[in-house]
């Protein structure tokens, strides 16, 4: 048998092969010191994911929101547009929310975060600037939603910035990671040694699952 070398991995099979090791070597009294470290370096590394997966998915969550609000907001005008009103106050004004709405880009939903955030926020002050208190519709309702749940994004924006800026080998999962990575490294090697020193038919069988599992993922 030789030493199983670990290769560099993606976050989620690091995690995936120190669960499984955990698993193979959990009944080798030999190694529990190293499995106790392996485990111990788990627990801290899955927090540090959780905390990024969620700080990305609320951005993501209200990024959804506002596009649901900015294209009801596009239709409703659209169906406006061609309701046949009788006032020409109604219809002027309507022309010019059309046209705001137009200039700034009926895909904004499609641009980047940054980009669509700066795209609402010239939007809606551009529509503040228009006298929309003649149109007896349901179109302006959409506008103080859109602005609320923009600001939202840009405070979970701002947040989620802030978090990472502040990471520490505490909490960043991408810190954690070569932790993680040394102490399967140490269980591996301890578990090698024991090959050599005891040879039990349990220490051989888990050390030969190691090395499928590592070769697997190479």
């Amino acid at each position: 048998m030789e030493l199983i070398n670990l290769p560099r991995l993606r976050h989620k099979e690091l995690q995936s092969i120190a669960e499984s090791s955990l698993r193979i070597a959990a009944n080798i009294t030999e190694v529990q010191p190293a499995l106790a470290n392996v485990n111990t370096q788990l627990e801290a590394f899955k927090q540090g994911m959780l905390k990024e997966q969620a700080s990305a998915a609320d951005k993501s969550e209200l990024d959804k929101q506002r596009d649901r609000l900015l294209s009801g907001f596009m239709q409703n005008l659209k169906a406006e547009k061609f309701f046949p009103h009788q006032d020409q106050d109604v219809v002027e004004v309507l022309d010019q929310v059309d046209q705001v709405t137009r200039k700034h880009g009926p895909r904004m939903t499609k641009l980047s975060y940054s980009e669509e955030t700066s795209a609402i926020d010239n939007l809606l002050s551009e529509l503040g600037k228009i006298d929309t208190e003649v149109l007896n519709t349901s179109i302006t309702r959409w506008i103080p939603l859109i602005q609320s749940t923009n600001n939202d994004f840009k405070a979970a924006n701002s947040s989620f910035i802030s978090d990472r800026a502040k990471a520490t080998n505490k909490d960043s999962a991408s810190d954690l990671a070569p932790l993680l990575h040394e102490s399967i490294e140490g269980l591996i090697t301890l578990l090698f040694a024991h090959t050599k020193i005891t040879a039990t038919e349990p220490i051989l069988t888990a050390y030969r699952e190691l090395e499928i599992l590592i070769k697997s993922h190479s």
